[in-house]
């Protein structure tokens, strides 16, 4: 998870070109507001999402991860790079926590708490790229957001409140526009300047990562990547330490470890399919890789998101 903080005001050339790549369609798929004692489990899906809080507040957290929940307030907002199960909730989240007939908790005005839940359907291999290179999610507190974005959320809460005719369509409609805002901020914002975000940033090392994301499977070594930059090995090494502040190895096995978690979670491959798809020969290889990263072991890891 990640927070952001105020961006740039100016748009640098490289992130022009990317943002200008972007290709994406958003939808509204929930709107409500709620009473007391309700919660959601959500499904997992292969598209990215975005949940606005409207009123109130709602605690967010994810299976496994429960000592990481987060409370949400009246107008922020909370990008999911990828849909997987996360419980949404009037009170925080413990392993007895079940879910209850959402429906009986829905009423026509956002009296207490209200949400707004958008899919972001992928389009373009930009998309995809940029995607993967983000967080699992991103929380934007309101007083986080800069001033485009800021208005949009307001507008929605305005919009469910009011809930003239035809608010629906008028939340969405104003989808793909937050959406593009959001990763404005996300992409400007000057705490985000580290690991693949960063290098996505950088002309030379973003032909390198997004080759890797490309075939994440082939045979890569620090002077092929250096070649890619046009950089000697040397001049490599520095730049990934400057940019991102990681090593080159470190770089190849962040983009491999983001693509085996969202195989995990979003495919049904066996273990030997998706240690193949990201360089290893065998499954035994790849659990000792996943495991040097994540506290659970790769069935562990798609069981509990499952």
């Amino acid at each position: 998870m990640t927070k952001t903080s105020a961006p740039s005001t100016k748009t640098p050339e490289p992130l022009e070109q990317l943002l200008s790549q972007l290709a994406f369609g958003s939808e509204l798929h929930f709107e409500s507001g709620f009473c007391d004692n309700w919660n959601l489990l959500t499904s997992k899906s292969s598209k990215a999402a975005l949940h606005i809080v409207t009123q109130g507040s709602v605690w967010m957290a994810i299976p496994g991860q429960l000592q990481e929940q987060i409370q949400l307030h009246a107008g922020d907002a909370v990008f999911f790079s990828h849909s997987f199960r996360h419980w949404l909730s009037d009170q925080p989240v413990d392993e007895h926590t079940s879910e209850v007939n959402v429906e009986g908790f829905c009423i026509p005005q956002h009296l207490q708490r209200g949400l707004v839940c958008y899919d972001i359907a992928v389009k373009s291999s930009s998309t995809a790229n940029l995607f993967q290179a983000m967080p699992d999610y991103i929380h934007l507190p309101v007083n986080q957001q800069c001033g485009p974005l800021n208005l949009l959320v307001q507008l929605i809460q305005q919009e469910t409140k009011d809930r003239q005719p035809g608010y629906q369509a008028a939340i969405s409609r104003l989808s793909d526009v937050i959406v593009l805002h959001l990763l404005r901020q996300v992409l400007t914002d000057d705490s985000m300047n580290q690991g693949l975000l960063a290098a996505l940033k950088d002309p030379a090392l973003r032909r390198v990562v997004l080759s890797i994301m490309d075939k994440p499977g082939a045979d890569w070594t620090v002077e092929n990547m250096a070649a890619l930059a046009y950089l000697s090995k040397s001049a490599f090494a520095e730049r990934c330490h400057k940019v991102m502040v990681m090593t080159a190895k470190s770089l190849l096995d962040e983009i491999r470890l983001q693509r085996c978690r969202y195989l995990l979670i979003h495919s049904e491959l066996s273990l030997e399919s998706i240690a193949e798809q990201i360089g290893y020969h065998s499954a035994t290889a790849f659990i000792r890789f996943f495991k040097q990263h994540e506290t659970l072991s790769p069935g562990e890891f798609r069981s509990v998101h499952s």
